[in-house]
């Protein structure tokens, strides 16, 4: 639609254009020029046609310019909700290797030490495998925010619920193991002896 408005538009101008040479080739040292009535409507109409294909044109772009501010804030928004909930889920995995590491075993109600609120109270300070693991996260952070540098548009699986489902895959087949070499009995474990 914009290529046949703007070709149409400058086809009137060329038309304009050519009538304006010609008529100024043909007055050479004359001051004045007669033009007739059916030259002056057709010069009408081309500049009608010159008009209405900018006002055409004009309003497409307008109207892409706000199609585009649009879909760029609804991006936005996208982008905004998508880093809160790798962000949710990064601190979902944090406080689930600082449960694992400090020997609780995922108990929910146990008080975790960590290098934040060991700070307060100095009879609370965070253990040395404590403050260990929060620099092997803050270095696990800075690897995942250099992958997102390097490719701001790909996937990056390190943190988030994929690990989570990895962990507690891990568990359940642990707990099945367990289990079946429990209900296997005692001559199970003397046979794997000998």
């Amino acid at each position: 639609m914009a290529i046949e408005q703007l070709e149409r538009g400058l086809q009137a101008s060329v038309k304009v254009y050519n009538y304006a040479l010609e008529k100024l080739n043909a007055l050479g040292n004359e001051t004045e020029c007669v033009v007739t009535r059916k030259e002056l409507t057709d010069m009408k109409k081309a500049a009608a046609a010159m008009n209405r294909s900018l006002t055409a044109l004009v309003r497409e772009s307008h109207d892409a310019e706000n199609r585009l501010t649009l879909e760029l804030h609804m991006l936005r928004g996208i982008m905004r909700r998508e880093h809160t909930d790798r962000d949710a889920n990064r601190a979902r995995v944090f406080e689930l290797f600082r449960r694992y590491a400090c020997g609780n075993g995922g108990s929910d109600d146990a008080q975790l030490p960590t290098a934040s609120t060991g700070g307060t109270n100095p009879l609370n300070a965070p253990s040395a495998s404590a403050m260990a693991l929060d620099r092997a996260l803050a270095t696990l952070e800075r690897i995942d925010q250099s992958t997102r540098d390097l490719s701001p548009v790909g996937r990056v699986n390190v943190h988030g619920a994929g690990l989570l489902s990895a962990k507690r895959k891990l568990d359940a087949a642990a707990e099945a193991a367990a289990e079946a070499q429990a209900q296997a009995g005692p001559s199970a474990a003397k046979r794997t002896k000998a």
